[in-house]
């Protein structure tokens, strides 16, 4: 027998020790940012601007080189790009969301009045306290008096948010609470329909109230040529700002103009839109200077946007600018990129960002209530050219998701669907018609199956393509060429690959794709980062650690590596090892394959490791599957045979204790005094801190926040068609014929104990994400394919074995 070399002999113990080294250095609490905001200094003073309509699209060069006080700011300022999505996306959502610092429902009904205003006959103060029923002395000047509305509706929803929690924080700490501007559509007369008022949402307190205010009618002014007839009263607005300017105070000034321009836009011209566009940004550029100027040491203002503009909609540019400026240079801020815990993304933060980071400007600390953590400013080379280009790449993968994802699950179903007729129904019978049991038919099935095991590695490299893709041939061509290259390079790798051995085949290919999505993750995730199988900034689906498509092909490609080359190994050892009357030397084959399974365990138990700890995958539902998945393979593969012997109860014991052992590693990994969660607490970490303090309640809303998802996902995702197209194709080829799988168990029995870990792992999958689905899917095609691989190959053995038998009887 050939005598392998060293790579060959040791490949599982060199990952290993690559692996280890990788997994000590990222777990390691070293921060991807180096200064925070004004640490330890508190202001008086804060501004907040929100400006409705606003997104990307009207910071592009072209545009701002007309606002020359926004590009300024841009320029010396903190500048970050903030996910807005809500529930039912809608602005009354994102307002109330801020207000309670967690992801909330607003509902476009409730609306803000001024305490005197008259509404169906009544006062707004009347009004709130017709509908308390106690009466609402010194509430302040703005009132939402239907907050039990918003009140009731989050406590029936998924997240069970408290709207208030920021004004009422505020309120309790002698902040002033000041909310200026409204976006209605014109001057208002009792017409429910104009009315847009969600603003002071962000700033009431739990009562509904907020201290001063003018909004409404109040706040604009006649303008035949604007949209509906009305504009912004700036100069009204900006002198009430400077009353109680001497108090500890927040000002939230809307600024609707633009907002009102895109509601009115079907209304215009093309050309009459873009003059008008450019006259409201010159005005609120005017406005922002003003304010600006006026900022003192003890002062900061931010500027937001908490609904972008249509035409940003129709771009899936979703993400919002916001920027955070301050005059005290001696405080250490510089201009730069903003980031948070919540997303560890440079330049990207979540808007419960905001709400905390509001809290942390006055010294406040941050209620348990609010989900959202402090913003942090990056010292680097990076600035807002490079954001804008990062948040154009992120607008470009969204884009190219959307399609891409739901026609490869396509793809994927009708390929199994047609493999499977192809080798269960019509097989290689000569009297099949067209020809179909040619070897161009054979080549074609196994190119097809080979691709979808080969698109998860080429969906991360595209990761890699984005921007550089951007720059050489901008954004309109670029979708066209991710398309051309993924399509390309996807065909390219499987006709390669057919033409080698099948376990070969599936070895090289499963390791290629594990050790990729390793070394990516282990290194940064700079791939995943951009990649079409992973994070979704643009809706806030993850910003960090791996995600569950890309977990669910992580476990179940290592799973296929690992044993197919105990397999291969096997069918080496038991092809070389001597007859018992040749010598003693037949032993070393159970006893080499017993410590390749046992190093094996070592790699499966790093991955896990990698999944939990919450400066790498931070994963905890992946953790868990993994522990399940990949302690079942390893006890299959060192038990071997002796584990068929085992009662179902045993069986069940040995999951509950993989599982145990799974959320040992998830707490260990993720609690306070870990090295790896020291200053990078996850959401795990923040769960089991719940824990820890008896907060089962929020543990509570936790699971059936999963649940919900996932019934969600399996009515109308793509994946769950192709997890069920799967688990039909392994029943059809386990059952058809029958014996097949104890044929396969005898003659491939590592590969079979991957199988049946794989799908261990599925299920746990979906039992345990909140978009398990999606994962289940992911990995369970890592049993399918192979599966429909084997019998293809035993099929076309049979039929090559039929005809050199026919061929040697005819020669006899």
């Amino acid at each position: 027998m050939r005598k392998r070399g060293f790579l060959g002999r040791n490949i599982i113990g060199i990952m290993i020790v690559i692996l280890s080294c990788l997994a000590v250095w990222g777990c390691l609490p070293v921060k991807l940012y180096a200064s925070s905001v004004d640490e330890n200094r508190w202001f008086e003073q804060v501004v907040l601007v929100a400006i409705p309509g606003f997104s990307f699209m009207e910071l592009e060069p072209a545009v701002l080189e007309e606002m020359p006080n926004l590009q300024r700011l841009v320029k010396q300022s903190g500048f970050a790009a903030m996910n807005i999505r809500t529930q039912k996306r809608q602005m009354s959502d994102v307002y109330v969301s801020l207000g309670a610092g967690a992801n909330a429902v607003g509902m476009a009904g409730v609306q803000t009045f001024g305490a005197k205003e008259l509404w169906g006959g009544a006062s707004a103060l009347e009004l709130m306290n017709r509908y308390s029923g106690k009466p609402a002395f010194n509430v302040g000047e703005v009132l939402v008096p239907q907050v039990h509305v918003l009140d009731k509706a989050n406590k029936n929803s998924f997240s069970n948010a408290s709207p208030g929690t920021l004004g009422e924080s505020l309120k309790q700490h002698g902040v002033l609470r000041m909310v200026l501007g409204s976006s209605d559509l014109g001057i208002t007369f009792e017409d429910p329909k104009k009315l847009r008022r969600y603003a002071a949402q962000m700033l009431m307190d739990r009562a509904g109230g907020v201290d001063r205010g003018v909004i409404g009618n109040d706040a604009l002014m006649a303008s035949v040529d604007r949209p509906f007839g009305v504009k912004t009263d700036y100069k009204h607005l900006l002198s009430v700002m400077e009353e109680e300017s001497n108090q500890k105070r927040v000002v939230l000034l809307e600024l609707g103009d633009l907002y009102r321009l895109y509601a009115d836009r079907d209304s215009y011209s093309a050309e009459r839109f873009v003059q008008l566009k450019l006259e409201i940004l010159q005005e609120l550029d005017e406005c922002l200077g003003v304010i600006a100027g006026g900022i003192s040491k003890e002062g900061v203002m931010w500027i937001f946007s908490p609904e972008v503009g249509v035409d940003a909609v129709k771009e899936k540019a979703f993400l919002a600018p916001v920027i955070r400026y301050s005059a005290d240079m001696e405080g250490g801020v510089r201009a730069g990129l903003l980031v948070s815990e919540t997303t560890r993304r440079v330049g990207v933060i979540a808007y419960t960002d905001l709400s905390a980071s509001l809290l942390t400007e006055f010294g406040i600390r941050i209620p348990k209530e609010m989900t959202g953590q402090s913003v942090e400013m990056v010292s680097q080379k990076r600035d807002s050219k490079w954001l804008i280009s990062d948040v154009s790449a992120m607008q470009t993968i969204y884009r190219l998701r959307l399609k891409l994802l739901l026609a490869f699950a396509t793809y994927e179903v009708i390929v199994l669907l047609l493999c499977l007729v192809f080798m269960v129904f019509i097989g290689f019978r000569p009297y099949a018609g067209m020809g179909i049991g040619k070897e161009w038919a054979v080549k074609a099935c196994r190119i097809c199956l080979l691709t979808i095991l080969a698109a998860p590695c080429v969906m991360l490299v595209m990761g890699l393509w984005i921007k550089p893709l951007l720059f050489a041939v901008g954004r309109g061509a670029v979708l066209g060429w991710m398309y051309a290259g993924f399509v390309l390079v996807v065909l390219v790798g499987a006709y390669l690959l057919q033409r080698v051995k099948l376990l070969s085949a599936l070895s090289l290919l499963a390791w290629i794709v594990s050790v990729m999505i390793l070394t990516d993750g282990l290194t940064g995730a700079y791939a995943m980062r951009y990649s079409v199988l992973s994070y979704d900034p643009m809706i806030g689906a993850r910003y960090y650690g791996i995600g569950n498509e890309l977990m669910g092909v992580l476990i179940g490609a290592l799973l296929l590596a690992v044993t197919v080359s105990l397999q291969r190994w096997h069918i080496r050892l038991a092809a070389g090892t001597p007859t018992a009357a040749s010598g003693a030397s037949g032993a070393r084959a159970p006893s080499a394959l017993l410590c390749a399974a046992l190093l094996a365990c070592a790699v499966f138990a790093l991955v896990t490791v990698y999944l939990a700890a919450p400066s790498l995958g931070a994963n905890a539902g992946g953790a868990l599957s993994a522990a399940i998945a990949f302690g079942a393979a390893g006890t299959c593969c060192c038990a071997g045979k002796s584990l068929r012997e085992l009662r179902w109860s045993r069986v069940v014991t040995l999951l509950a204790a993989l599982l145990a052992v799974g959320l040992l590693a998830l707490w260990l990994l993720n609690s306070a005094d870990s090295p790896a969660a020291a200053g990078r607490e996850s959401h795990v970490g923040r769960a089991f801190h719940a824990l820890r303090e008896g907060q089962f309640d929020q543990l509570r809303e936790l699971i059936v926040r999963k649940l919900r998802m996932n019934r969600h996902l399996i009515g109308v995702s793509a994946w769950s068609k192709v997890l069920i197209t799967s688990l039909f194709v392994m029943a059809v080829l386990v059952l058809r014929p029958r014996g097949r799988l104890v044929l396969w168990q005898n003659k491939y029995p590592y590969l079979m104990y991957g199988f049946a870990a794989n799908t261990l792992g599925a299920i746990a999958a979906l039992l345990l994400n909140d978009s398990g689905i999606v994962a289940a899917a992911t990995l369970i095609v890592y049993v399918a394919v192979p599966m429909l691989l084997l019998r293809l190959e035993e099929e076309q053995s049979q039929r090559l074995a039929s005809l050199h038998k026919s061929s040697a009887s005819h020669s006899s």
